[in-house]
């Protein structure tokens, strides 16, 4: 594993997995408080946490934000196959860098698929892998029509592509309105999700076998979900997102009934992450969780 490189701004740092699969990072800050690893959702990368990661640097902790494999500059899955418990082992080997250049256990900050690895890793695989699970619009009960439906969404994106950045813009504003997005001239965010293929076309800057081959199986992955739950001893906060119709309000009954001991917080006007989108309106509550456990 490579160590990080002091600088001005993030290091970049290169982590193996234990199948071979290297993750990139950027790392932040030092852990004088702290150390969080920010686990990005589906089809985004490292780059949709760097302003919550500031934020977080700014509080005192060492901040680890992965592209997770198939994602960004990560490596793609050595067989183009991509399961939960393939990114639950990756998060695993992030905590464990992080533990052997710090000699802190990190809290886990995980947005939709990063959530996921983390509940099935701390529940089904380590008890002992974080200080603490932070799940953000993750339940074991999802809408299956939703998950469809982004999954149509995103396979359409990312193998057609799109002539330019504003297609892609137009794409995502047409699927999911934005009201309070950047101006129609600003791509600079949406450019890190996208690369440009030899045939000049902009595609998302993930492996589309990672959409093809996950959730294949709904009822083995709620019921996995629920298992990984039940065996959750670590301090759990769960977000949701109040316009979120993959995570319903239903969704969090269940998850908060099954598990009584968990930390809810529901954040007002957020839906659930999409590609594009920036996962810091959930800094503060995040935050304010973290701090009860000082």
């Amino acid at each position: 594993m490579d160590a990080p490189h002091e600088d001005s701004g993030p290091a970049t740092v290169n982590i193996t997995t234990f199948d071979g699969c290297t993750l990139v990072a950027s790392q932040f800050g030092a852990a004088k408080k702290g150390a969080i690893i920010l686990s990005h959702g589906g089809g985004q990368t490292r780059h949709s946490w760097s302003g919550a990661a500031r934020t977080f640097e700014r509080a005192g902790y060492l901040v680890l934000c992965p592209d997770l494999r198939g994602h960004g500059d990560s490596d793609r899955a050595p067989t183009s196959i991509y399961s939960y418990q393939d990114y639950a082992r990756d998060t695993l080997a992030l905590s464990d860098w992080v533990g052997e250049n710090t000699g802190i256990r990190p809290h886990l900050i995980g947005a939709s698929l990063g959530g996921v690895a983390g509940l099935v890793a701390a529940g089904r695989i380590r008890h002992d892998g974080f200080a603490s699970l932070t799940l953000v619009d993750v339940a074991p009960k999802i809408s299956q029509q939703e998950f469809e439906s982004i999954r149509k969404f995103m396979l359409d994106g990312a193998k057609r592509g799109f002539a330019d950045p504003s297609e892609a813009a137009s794409f995502l504003s047409s699927h999911f309105p934005r009201p309070n997005s950047r101006s129609n001239t600003d791509f600079s965010g949406l450019k890190r999700n996208l690369r440009q293929g030899e045939d000049g076309r902009w595609r998302w800057h993930w492996d589309p076998a990672f959409v093809e081959t996950l959730y294949l199986a709904p009822e083995q992955f709620e019921q996995e979900l629920i298992e990984a739950a039940k065996n959750l001893s670590l301090p759990v906060h769960f977000m949701r997102g109040s316009e979120s119709k993959l995570v319903t309000k239903e969704s969090a009954r269940h998850f908060c009934e099954l598990m009584p001991q968990i930390h809810y917080t529901e954040i007002e006007g957020a839906r659930h992450m999409m590609t594009g989108d920036q996962n810091d309106i959930f800094v503060e509550a995040a935050l304010s969780f973290l701090g009860r456990l000082e």
